[in-house]
């Protein structure tokens, strides 16, 4: 398979807390797939994508970082920091294209 890929948002929920803004399902036209529970960060203006993720757990136990905070582990990866971040934007303009309005509410972040 060569070329761009059709990414379109087809489902957004609100969750403002921190940096998260809320959680996009984005949908992969050609490869006929459809990812769950993106989420859509912002912070000192920069949007982002993240690919789901899931609470790490060790021994039944939840790993917290140094900070206490939960620690995740990726449920898939990219090859490389540019095709991330290439995910990562055309993810954000897609939940844009979705609702132009999806990312303005919580400026606090």
């Amino acid at each position: 398979m060569s070329g761009k890929l059709t990414v379109r948002c087809v489902g957004w929920r609100q969750l403002c807390k921190n940096t998260l803004r809320g959680f996009a399902t984005i949908q992969i036209a050609e490869l006929r797939m459809t990812i769950c529970e993106v989420a859509i960060h912002k912070k000192n203006g920069k949007l982002w994508a993240q690919p789901p993720s899931r609470p790490w757990v060790k021994e039944g136990q939840l790993v917290r970082g140094e900070d206490g905070k939960v620690q995740y582990s990726p449920l898939f990866e990219f090859d490389n920091g540019a095709v991330r971040a290439a995910f990562s934007d055309v993810v954000v303009r897609a939940v844009i294209e979705f609702d132009a309005l999806a990312l303005e509410s919580g400026a606090a972040a």
